[in-house]
C-alpha cells in the first residue's frame, strides 16, 4: 500500500468512527432524556400524593398521582423502541463498516482495530456473577432480556443492555401503578380497594 491509499484509508475510516461517535452521543443524550424524565415523574408522583390532588367520577375519586406511573411506562416503551430500533440501528451500521474497512486492511494497518476491540470489550458474562447480587442481577436480565445472543450465550451485548435499562423502568412503573392503585388512587366513599380487601378479609 503507497502512502497516498494509505491516507486515504485511513481518512475514510477515521469519518466512520466520527459516525459512530455522533449515533452513539445521540444515544447517550436520549438516555439522559428518559431519566431526567424518570426523575420528574417521580417527584410530581410524591407532590401529588401529598396534596391529594384528585377527580371525582361517580362515586370514586382518582387521585391525579395515579396516572404518572401510567405516563411513566408510556414514556419507557416510546424511548425504548426511538434507542433500540431507531438511532442504534443506525450506530450498528456504522459499527458495521468499521469492522469492514479494519478487517480489510488488518495486515497493512492493523493499528485500525478501535471497532474491533470495542466489540470485543463491550459485552457482560453474567455467567460470571457469583455474588448474592449478582445471582439476583442475573435472574432479573433472564426475566427481562428476550435477545438471542444473550440467551445463547449468557452475555448482554448492547441491544440486550437497553432492554434491559428500559424495561426495568417500564415495570418499576407498572408496579408502582398497580400499588397507588389499590392502597390509595382510586377511592370509593374514602376507601381504598385496599381497605375493601382487608375488611373482606376480616369477615371470612
Amino acid at each position: 500500500m503507497d502512502d497516498k491509499k494509505r491516507e486515504s484509508v485511513i481518512g475514510i475510516w477515521k469519518t466512520v468512527i466520527d459516525v459512530q461517535m455522533h449515533f452513539n452521543d445521540i444515544e447517550m443524550r436520549i438516555r439522559g432524556l428518559f431519566v431526567t424524565i424518570v426523575l420528574g415523574l417521580a417527584a410530581a408522583e410524591g407532590f401529588l400524593l401529598d396534596k391529594g390532588l384528585s377527580f371525582s367520577f361517580g362515586q370514586m375519586r382518582v387521585l391525579y398521582a395515579t396516572f404518572m406511573p401510567l405516563i411513566g411506562i408510556i414514556a419507557a416503551c416510546l424511548f425504548y423502541f426511538m434507542d433500540r430500533y431507531w438511532y442504534h440501528r443506525l450506530l450498528i451500521g456504522a459499527v458495521l463498516q468499521g469492522a469492514f474497512i479494519e478487517g480489510k486492511y488488518a495486515e497493512e494497518l492493523p493499528e485500525l482495530g478501535l471497532t474491533a476491540r470495542i466489540g470485543a470489550e463491550s459485552p457482560i458474562d453474567v455467567t460470571k456473577w457469583t455474588s448474592r447480587s449478582g445471582r439476583i442481577a442475573k435472574r432479573i436480565s433472564d426475566l427481562l432480556v428476550t435477545d438471542e445472543k444473550y440467551h445463547k450465550n449468557g452475555k448482554l451485548h448492547s441491544d440486550a443492555k437497553i432492554e434491559l435499562f428500559y424495561k426495568s423502568v417500564g415495570y418499576l412503573f407498572l408496579i408502582l401503578f398497580i400499588v397507588t392503585i389499590v392502597f390509595v388512587g382510586v377511592r370509593l366513599d374514602d376507601k381504598s380497594f385496599a381497605d375493601y380487601s382487608w375488611k373482606l378479609f376480616r369477615q371470612l
